[in-house]
């Protein structure tokens, strides 16, 4: 499994303190559980269903500002318990199947507890962002009791195209002062669709080649 440190500065150790050690701790939980899911899938002699992954603890100048337009207490204790990112997983998946196959893999992790779901793929944002959003949280096997209240982990699974369009419009969302901003916001949304029917495309002909030759007509 891919060797991914943290990104850790000075300025989150001083604003999360001693909480650090649980984002920490709920990331290595879910990573771990994940590369027993995928040596499961590969040992049954399936695909991966999992292309690649990022891991990360939100930034505190982001947190911060987030909690702010919240109106939300700027502390520790509310960046863990008042909103739900602060601990994040993107899993970035080959094909749309596998994001179905993997959030059903997630679902079974034993002690899981899931907060939300939120399916941007088959209900995509109205500027055309699409993705599977989960918020969940597990047991930490390194605590000698559980916490009082859950330490909650955002997961994002997406299809490799998915991926390269979000992080191309989030480059774009923060650039100032952009002329023609209504028409590049419509050729974002019409990229989006079109990458979404590429997906399709893409399941289609993977399921085409994978067909058993008696079985071929029939899908013909």
């Amino acid at each position: 499994m891919e060797n991914l440190p943290l990104e850790i500065t000075s300025a989150e150790r001083n604003f999360y303190g001693n909480r650090l050690i649980l984002l920490e701790g709920v990331i290595e939980e879910f990573l771990s559980c994940l590369q027993m899911i995928r040596r499961y899938q590969t040992g049954r002699g399936r695909r991966d269903p999992i292309a690649s992954f990022q891991a990360r603890i939100k930034s505190a100048e982001s947190m911060k500002a987030k909690l702010k337009r919240q109106n939300l207490p700027i502390t520790a204790d509310s960046a863990l318990q008042d909103v739900w990112d602060a601990a994040g997983v993107r899993l970035v998946c080959p094909f749309v199947q596998n994001i179905d196959q993997t959030v059903s893999l997630i679902r079974q992790i034993l002690g899981v507890q899931i907060l939300r779901e939120k399916d941007y793929i088959r209900n995509p944002k109205p500027n055309g962002y699409r993705s599977y959003h989960m918020i969940l949280s597990l047991p930490l096997r390194f605590l000698e009791k559980a916490p009082e209240r859950p330490v909650w982990l955002e997961i994002q699974l997406r299809t490799i195209a998915m991926d390269c369009w979000a992080s191309i419009e989030h480059q774009l969302k923060y650039k100032q002062d952009i002329v023609n901003q209504a028409l590049i916001v419509q050729e974002l949304k019409r990229c989006a669709d079109e990458i979404a029917s590429t997906d399709l495309s893409l399941q289609t002909i993977r399921e085409l080649i994978e067909t058993p030759p008696e079985q071929k007509g029939a899908i013909l």
